[in-house]
């Protein structure tokens, strides 16, 4: 290990992204497949714009697309690749589309340890490559289609550089700085408030002045190549940034939260109490004034964040990277300080021990978690057969967002039922009928499904059960600590294996009117 450190790294960072990357499958929230997968493949099948002109984003939102499309046309190049190779199925797909991911992933893997041994040593670039490479979350978020994770894939490569160009004076550095940070900036447009105080870091620390306007020129160019791009998806120059602000600013908050609330979550991820001397460290005098660029990127990003009222955890991914490479650098220092964190070897050893035992044991289900399974394979067995003639969703135990594109674009019809539309409003509205049932029905509900079945052969015809769709192991961790808060989200697929309901064979069997009797 210490004879080499970089290749140690990069063997688990490797490994455990390519374990994400095979076992990690499905979807974490609405906005890593609804909002990136899911528009891909429509574009994919009927092309980028609707007949009218405008942007193909889950069918005409009022208020206008809120994103720029650059990250969603490059999810679209990667399925024209597999296209062209034969696959069709979204779930084959999405394999080569994690292997991408992950691999993209090792970006902050290979900067955060070159930033660091150029900046303290060698023990310490391999703690902070390690951690990059094999915090608990980090593989199971590098496979996943979050414009958060993507942006911070490319942010600190981009911090790394304007750091180097700042010591070094080169320019060409201060290109590379703003073509990543101009791309993390298109990807995910929150990425700019760690950028906004780049070039003023340069000339406060080291009197870069040529650097920063380079860097600033350039990330301006790549802001107005954005808004072209815009004025042809969006209809007006920088149309995804006005739509959002506008969109969110007319809205009330989807998720609001206290300003604290992005503190607590990276002191959690980090792992307490081992964080508070992590996060603390940063703080430091020498390290303000030796790392500006990356310390002001992380306080502006989480201070702007905190600012806003709509709070959600994966919005601080893109920071998180540059707060590991500060804590690293921040222990660094103080140790090499001779205080008390030097003196006190089995405080430290104890601190390391818990966030390294602890990290391991997490690291586990989450790198092999198969996010929203339940709703997944469902959608993916029924896409392997060849019988499906309608198909019956029953969403009435919750809500439910359905991942259709993974049973088949052009799918047959398909009824979903949900808290508020049972199936007997169905029927009476005509979207079920007991003449033509659906082949099939997929019960989202955890628990054998006896009474749903019943009722199905009452009002449609007899079905068999011929699929569970499991938990994933995450839901079933979660289940088995609070089972009354917390869901298995388990599925059931069900095949017609008779089309006449007890009903009507009770009919037939008895010719007369139960009301004249």
């Amino acid at each position: 290990m210490k004879k080499h450190p970089f290749l140690v790294v990069i063997i688990v960072a490797v490994a455990l992204r390519i374990l994400a990357a095979i076992f990690s499958q499905g979807y974490m929230a609405h906005d890593d497949h609804f909002e990136t997968v899911r528009i891909a493949w429509a574009w994919q099948h009927e092309g980028i714009f609707l007949d009218d002109g405008t942007l193909r984003w889950e069918g005409k939102p009022e208020i206008g697309v809120l994103r720029s499309v650059v990250y969603n046309l490059s999810l679209l190049g990667i399925m024209k690749i597999t296209s062209a190779f034969g696959v069709e199925h979204l779930d084959v797909h999405m394999y080569f589309d994690r292997l991408i991911h992950v691999l993209l992933s090792l970006l902050p893997v290979i900067f955060g340890y070159r930033y660091l041994k150029e900046e303290t040593d060698t023990e310490t670039a391999l703690a902070g490559g390690l951690i990059l490479g094999a915090h608990f979350f980090m593989p199971f978020f590098a496979a996943r289609n979050l414009v958060e994770m993507v942006s911070a894939d490319l942010l600190l490569p981009a911090l790394y550089y304007a750091h180097r160009s700042m010591k070094r004076g080169s320019d060409i550095d201060a290109c590379v700085a703003a073509l990543f940070g101009g791309l993390a900036f298109m990807i995910r447009m929150h990425v700019g408030l760690a950028l906004i105080f780049v070039p003023f870091a340069m000339v406060i620390q080291n009197r870069r002045w040529r650097q920063a306007a380079i860097f600033s020129t350039a990330m301006l160019v790549v802001v107005a190549l954005q808004g072209v791009l815009d004025v042809y998806t969006h209809g007006e120059f920088l149309g995804s940034v006005s739509n959002y602000i506008i969109g969110n600013m007319s809205q009330p908050p989807t998720i609001p939260g206290p300003w604290y609330k992005y503190i607590l979550v990276l002191f959690g991820i980090m792992i307490p109490p081992f964080a508070i001397l992590f996060v603390g460290s940063i703080f430091m005098k020498r390290v303000i004034r030796n790392h500006l660029i990356l310390w002001s990127s992380l306080i502006l990003f989480v201070a702007g964040h905190s600012a806003v009222v709509n709070k959600q955890e994966r919005f601080v991914i893109p920071i998180f990277p540059v707060l590991i490479v500060l804590g690293c650098v921040g222990l660094y220092y103080l140790y090499k300080s001779g205080g008390w964190y030097f003196r006190w070897r089995g405080l430290r050893l104890a601190l390391w021990g818990w966030f390294i035992v602890l990290n391991i044991i997490l690291v586990i289900p989450f790198t092999f978690n198969y996010a929203h399974r339940g709703a997944v394979d469902p959608m993916v067995y029924l896409s392997r057969q060849d019988d499906v003639d309608g198909v019956l969703f029953d969403c009435s135990a919750r809500k439910k967002w359905l991942p259709y594109d993974y049973w088949d674009y052009r799918k047959p019809n398909s009824v979903k039922l949900t808290p508020t539309y049972s199936i007997n409003e169905a029927i009476v509205r005509g979207d079920l009928s007991a003449d033509s049932p659906p082949s099939y029905v997929v019960v989202f509900t955890d628990g054998y499904p006896t009474d749903q079945i019943a009722h199905y052969s009452e009002l449609l015809g007899r079905y068999e059960l011929v699929h569970h769709g499991r938990p994933s192991l995450m839901d079933l961790i979660l289940h088995r600590l609070n089972p009354k808060y917390n869901h298995k989200n388990e599925s059931w697929v069900l095949r017609l294996i008779d089309d006449a309901p007890y009903s009507r064979l009770i009919q037939q069997l008895f010719p007369f009117h139960f009301s004249t009797i």
